[in-house]
């Protein structure tokens, strides 16, 4: 559901914040392996509010390197400049069975009319730009899996608030550019939908803006604790659509790993 729109953005950006900020120390190069769950808004019509338990797992190598649903190597690298080949699940998804019948047909929906829009894999590159204060991410990313087999551009601006050696803060604001046929298949409606009598929309390209406050807490120099909160603003163009139901959506993930 488009709850995932939010998971992805949670396991993936904060999770490589914060090894980006430690770029050069060794005590975090290695495994960790963890735990976390994450709390999200409902946003299309009908979608269960629900916690969904996920893996914590990193790894960071001299090249390449794993960040929750997010892995990469790079290609090139200064002292101010990091240019990455990046790999990343997409978890936006809608599950048809599982949105709720009796708010559909507050919308004059039903569960036979509706398709799902299914997960993918994304490749593109990542490029992060060191700055006086921050760091700038820049990423472009395609579909490689068939569900939307379109683009996306992201940008973040992320500081990184270091209180002392066990807590640290991350405050993140960006926004993601969506093709017109990304955006259309996840926020718009299908022709076959159409014919099953749902309004005809599509809401083309879109910007939806961001901002989270992420943090991490060192219970030792193996045990380390990470909480995201998230907020993500839908334009009107999004809203819009016959089958969203908010105009923004919030996300909280909290989880705890343990460095080998």
């Amino acid at each position: 559901m488009l709850k995932n729109i939010m998971l992805s953005s949670l396991c993936c950006m904060p999770c490589a914040t914060f090894a980006t900020e430690n770029n050069g120390d060794s005590k975090l190069k290695g495994l960790s392996l963890g735990i976390g769950a994450v709390v999200s808004s409902d946003v299309y019509v009908g979608e269960k509010k629900e916690a969904t338990v996920i893996p914590a797992i990193s790894y960071e190598g001299e090249h390449f390197f794993v960040r929750g649903l997010y892995a990469g190597t790079d290609l090139y690298k200064s002292k101010w400049i990091t240019l990455n080949a990046i790999g990343s699940v997409n978890l936006m998804h809608l599950d048809v069975d599982k949105l709720r019948e009796s708010d559909l047909a507050k919308h004059n929906l039903s569960k036979s009319q509706l398709e799902d829009r299914d997960r993918s894999l994304d490749l593109g590159l990542e490029a992060l730009i060191r700055l006086p204060y921050g760091i700038l991410s820049l990423q472009a990313v395609n579909d490689v899996t068939g569900a939307s087999k379109a683009a996306e551009m992201r940008i973040n601006y992320q500081y990184f608030w270091r209180i002392n050696n066990q807590l640290s803060f991350v405050p993140n604001a960006g926004f993601d550019w969506m093709t017109s046929k990304r955006s259309n298949y996840y926020y718009g409606v299908f022709d076959s939908e159409v014919a099953m009598g749902v309004p005809a929309y599509k809401p083309d390209q879109v910007v939806v803006p961001h901002i989270s406050l992420g943090a991490n807490y060192s219970f030792s120099d193996n045990i380390r604790l990470t909480g995201v909160v998230s907020h993500k603003f839908f334009p009107n163009k999004v809203y819009d659509s016959p089958i969203i139901d908010s105009k923004s959506s919030s996300s909280l993930l909290v989880a705890v790993a343990y460095k080998f």
